[in-house]
């Protein structure tokens, strides 16, 4: 009987230990308010703290106000299981364009965007990457940190995203690596805030260097980042030391009101009731409340969502292309800046065919400018005569005006001492340098029918990884030895083709992007 509860005992004793053992291989992390843990990548080698949260969650009483930090202390064990990405929207032209492609009616492509899994209110979280040997150095490691903020049109999308292919990139010939943050955020910039005040307080515990953080975005994640740039016109310290905006998406000519009233004339339709204050608004179920944000950005016209920032008169004192014009704007980060040969083809409607049909196009992506604006656009900045049809002078209005344009602004603002590059990999459209920048061998991940050019997409990463690591694109730990110039007084930058990298003049240094520039300081 001894015997056996000896036997007993010791059995007892190494099950114990088996399973602290188990316990202490799971990576996890203190963050004060939960304990946060991970799951391991064991083929890429690195750990994902999945769904932390950053912020109190936007629920009851915290609805439609600005994020609230976590405060607390607590030891409640978080494993990042349950998912969460914010309600979604989007208008019925990019449904439509998902419906064509797949050939089937729009109803059905608007079911399955609505009911996508995981929406809630409660989806202020974050992910975090960490190559495993970050991870065993702990706070001594210090390695550099890019945080990714997703595009959408302030709208739509989320955090997920796959770097395997970024992390290993920056890991080769014993590169540093990288730890990187993906955020979801509601309509913007406060989230996006309180999340990097996030990165400085606790990246560290992950082994990420909070003193060298870099923000990635594509479309309004990028402009997202340039927002953040000229906040308070360049009078505060920014919690990012780099950054990569990548085609930062704008829609500056807007009418406030008119979006405020949509929304309340789609509430009172939705719950049939009257509803004309937030008040009202932040009372409903969240049920109803995600029928009127659908209903409400289903209705953007072509190429437009119905919200996005604007000037509030603090953060965002003015349009950013103006401060940076004025020089108002944080002159302290590095940049490295890219725009596509062909941003906005899918962003015009494929219809438009005639000189009336340009102009309403025109009028309903400027709703604020006079008919005199509209004409000297048509007339003078985009004479029919040099476009072979009126589709492509829409597109080459929106180019420029809406994307483009602005990654030249930035350049110049910042004495031309910037890196710039041209994603010109037919066919060149918003986002497609986004599957590139994300690379994970699977060449033909790119959704518009094209795969991916490998030595290009090897190109661009090494790029990225260099200008994280080291501020500079051409010191990635291992490359193809590319020469990015800067962007310098000639307006030099690298462009990205099927046929090879190529230095050339910008394109963008033109009269368009001037006169755009201008005219939004004029008052547009």
């Amino acid at each position: 009987m001894i015997k056996a509860i000896s036997r007993l005992a010791i059995l007892a004793k190494l099950i114990s230990l088996f399973f602290s053992t188990a316990a202490s291989t799971t990576p996890s992390v203190d963050l004060g308010y939960e304990i946060h843990t991970a799951t391991v990548n064991t083929t890429g080698n690195y750990s994902i703290f999945s769904n932390v949260p950053y912020a109190k969650q936007p629920v009851d009483d915290l609805r439609f106000k600005l994020p609230v930090r976590i405060t607390g202390n607590s030891s409640t064990i978080n494993d990042g299981s349950v998912a969460a990405i914010c309600v979604q929207g989007a208008p019925i032209w990019t449904l439509q364009q998902a419906a064509d492609a797949d050939g089937v009616p729009v109803e059905i492509i608007e079911e399955i965007f609505w009911n996508e899994a995981d929406q809630t209110e409660s989806c202020l979280v974050l992910d975090v990457y960490v190559p495993s040997s970050t991870f065993n150095k702990g706070v001594s490691a210090k390695t550099p940190v890019l945080v990714y903020i997703h595009g959408g049109g302030y709208a739509a999308g989320s955090k997920a995203v796959d770097p395997a292919g970024l992390i290993a990139r920056s890991q080769l010939d014993n590169g540093e690596g990288m730890v990187i943050v993906a955020v979801n955020y509601r309509l913007g910039l406060h989230d996006q805030l309180m999340a990097m005040q996030w990165v400085q307080q606790y990246i560290s515990l992950f082994g990420g260097d909070p003193d060298q953080v870099t923000l990635i975005g594509e479309s309004a994640g990028a402009s997202s980042i340039v927002f953040h740039i000229t906040s308070y016109g360049g009078k505060t310290t920014l919690p990012f030391k780099r950054a990569i905006p990548q085609s930062p998406a704008f829609q500056f000519n807007i009418n406030s009101t008119a979006g405020y009233e949509l929304t309340m004339a789609v509430a009172s339709n939705v719950t049939g009731t009257n509803i004309s204050t937030v008040a009202q608004l932040s009372a409903l179920d969240a049920a109803t409340l995600k029928s009127v944000n659908e209903h409400t950005i289903l209705q953007g016209s072509w190429g437009n969502v119905v919200f996005g920032p604007a000037p509030d008169g603090a953060y965002v004192p003015k349009l950013p292309q103006v401060l940076l014009a004025e020089g108002a704007f944080n002159k302290d980060i590095e940049l490295l800046i890219g725009h596509n040969s062909n941003e906005s083809a899918t962003f015009v409607d494929p219809s438009i065919s005639t000189e009336a049909e340009m102009f309403s196009s025109l009028e309903a992506q400027l709703p604020e400018a006079s008919n005199v604006t509209l004409n000297y656009i048509l007339d003078v900045i985009y004479p029919a005569a040099n476009y072979s049809t009126q589709f492509q002078r829409a597109v080459q209005i929106r180019s420029d005006g809406y994307f483009a344009c602005t990654t030249r602004y930035l350049a110049l603002a910042k004495g031309n001492d910037t890196y710039n590059y041209l994603f010109a990999v037919t066919p060149g459209y918003h986002a497609d340098d986004t599957q590139y920048t994300f690379y994970d061998g699977d060449s033909s991940t790119l959704d518009n029918g094209y795969p991916v050019d490998v030595p290009v997409a090897y190109a661009l990463q090494d790029s990225i990884i260099g200008f994280i690591q080291a501020g500079d694109p051409n010191k990635a730990p291992v490359g193809l030895n590319i020469s990015f110039p800067l962007y310098g007084s000639d307006a030099q930058v690298l462009t990205l083709t099927l046929d090879g990298l190529v230095t050339e003049t910008d394109d963008l240094d033109n009269v368009r992007c001037a006169w755009w520039q201008q005219a939004m300081i004029d008052g547009l």
